[in-house]
This record gives structure tokens, C-alpha cells and sequence, in this order.
């Protein structure tokens, strides 16, 4: 009996945060980029599969043209440092009537208080949904870790 109950402590523990370490995701960021609402979530929501291989940088577009508002949402992933000192960050959203730019990079932790970082990647998961409140849909969509494109993408679908 006593087993069981320190066996089903350990597992408890296991999955709770460590003392000085955050438990992704950190939050939502909401922002405006010339007339549309920017939300950032540093989880899915849904669905995702990248594809082979599975730990790579990769992003796929999601619509919803005939919401109100019409909108859209990129969700995807960033390979980089450990998550428990590094995460994902919206660093530039540039919209205008032919593209619409997304620009990610993964950056320290503000909350980490720990000494040293693991040295491992993960996978940092994304989505980034766009609604179109007072602003045009784009014609396309470009998304980039950093400085690599990884989606462009048109917004027609027909």
C-alpha cells in the first residue's frame, strides 16, 4: 500500500512544474498589425503533423474566410532550445493587401531562473491566428523561423 502511494506521488511530480521553471505555454500575446488582431499561443489547439521528419521547423495554414471575422491561423512548430528556458516569440507581422508576413524566433525564457540551460531541442509548438477585423485578406501567406521561409502560401483556395 505504501508502494502504490509513493509510486503514485512520484508519477504526480513528474508532471507538475519544477521550482524556478514555468509550465508552457507561457500565454497569449495579443496584437494589431494595421486593421487585424494577432494572437500568438505557444501551444496547438488542434491537429498537427509535420511531416517527416517529425522534429523539424514546420508550419501549415489554416482558414476561416467565412467566419466573422474571416480568419486565419498558422500553426506549426520551431526546433530549438530546451522549452523550460526558451520560447517562442511573434518578432515582426507585416500586413499588407498581397502578403501577410509572419516572422518567429525562439528567445530566452524572461521567466526561467535557472543556472544553466539543458543542452537538448525541442520542438516549440505555434499558432498564430489573424483575424481580419478591419483589414483585407492578404492574397498570400509567408511564414519564417528567423530569417528561413518555411510556408508561403496562397490564401485562395479555389
Amino acid at each position: 500500500m505504501r508502494r502504490r502511494a509513493l509510486l503514485a506521488a512520484a508519477v504526480a511530480g513528474a508532471t507538475g512544474p519544477l521550482a524556478g521553471c514555468p509550465t508552457p505555454p507561457w500565454g497569449e500575446i495579443p496584437e494589431d498589425v494595421d486593421g487585424a488582431e494577432v494572437t500568438l499561443r505557444r501551444e496547438h489547439t488542434g491537429a498537427f503533423d509535420p511531416g517527416d521528419p517529425a522534429y523539424r521547423d514546420a508550419a501549415v495554414l489554416l482558414r476561416a474566410l467565412e467566419a466573422d471575422p474571416p480568419r486565419l491561423t498558422v500553426r506549426g512548430q520551431v526546433l530549438a532550445g530546451a522549452r523550460e528556458c526558451y520560447r517562442v516569440d511573434l518578432v515582426e507581422a507585416d500586413l499588407t493587401r498581397s502578403r501577410l508576413l509572419i516572422r518567429l524566433t525562439t528567445e530566452d525564457d524572461p521567466d526561467w531562473e535557472g543556472d544553466a540551460c539543458p543542452d537538448v531541442g525541442e520542438a516549440h509548438p505555434y499558432e498564430v491566428e489573424i483575424a481580419f477585423t478591419a483589414a483585407p485578406i492578404p492574397d498570400r501567406v509567408e511564414v519564417r523561423h528567423g530569417d528561413e521561409t518555411v510556408l508561403e502560401e496562397a490564401v485562395a483556395t479555389g
